[in-house]
């Protein structure tokens, strides 16, 4: 599945209750958990940053009653808002490892808007450090403690493409059990070493792919 425009603001909370409504009002009849509270069995392969467009939303659903894939693209497309769009379905196997625990990596494309007195070189030049650096820590605070991520390890590749008044950095990261960096950290890092200031709204993220096995059955997109 796609996110785009300014389907971008939907949180990932926000985008499962979209989908949830959009099979109900498509009549697709999805199957539940068990229990007093009974939920849809629907889960994503991995969260999306708030702002970020993408052409990876993986998810599965359960179905109740079979259907094919192209019957649940149609019914599911036609009741989605705008800037949601259905790429691909396909069935998976009913046995293994949920959807989220096959994901490997994302790759990204992060586009950095620098003003005209702005440095692309440097940025360039600190990209091509990092990556030939064996750590690079971030800082992280949350709950008032700060942590220190290697993010290093977990940028497998890092290219970067300069255009008239932007760069474009393309990025796999690794997505491990243990932690993962949000491409958007790794640029701020590379910013911190170059007299750049990075504007809001200078720095543009799009998820180009989600490197993952689909191992339940179900319908994903």
């Amino acid at each position: 599945m796609a996110k785009l425009g300014d389907a971008r603001w939907i949180s990932h909370l926000d985008l499962t209750r979209a989908i949830e409504r959009a099979l109900r009002r498509a009549h697709i009849d999805v199957a539940h958990s068990q229990g007093y509270n009974p939920l849809p069995r629907l889960s994503f392969a991995s969260a999306l940053t708030l702002g970020a467009t993408s052409q990876a939303e993986y998810f599965e659903v359960d179905l109740a009653r079979p259907m094919s894939s192209a019957q649940f693209q149609a019914a599911l497309e036609a009741q989605l808002p705008p800037g949601l769009e259905v790429r691909e379905v396909c069935e998976v196997p009913s046995a293994g490892r949920p959807l989220a625990a096959g994901v490997k990596a994302a790759t990204y494309r992060v586009t950095v808007r620098l003003s005209e007195t702005e440095d692309r070189f440097a940025l360039h030049q600190a990209a091509l450090r990092f990556m030939q650096s064996s750590s690079h820590l971030l800082s992280r605070r949350r709950e008032g403690r700060t942590r220190l991520v290697d993010a290093r390890p977990l940028v497998e590749r890092l290219e970067v493409t300069e255009g008239p008044d932007f760069l474009e950095l393309e990025m796999c990261i690794l997505l491990d059990p243990r932690g993962t960096v949000k491409p958007e950290e790794v640029v701020a890092a590379l910013a911190e070493t170059v007299p750049i200031s990075l504007a809001p709204g200078a720095v543009l993220t799009h998820r180009m792919a989600l490197h993952c096995s689909m191992t339940r059955k179900g319908g994903g997109s």
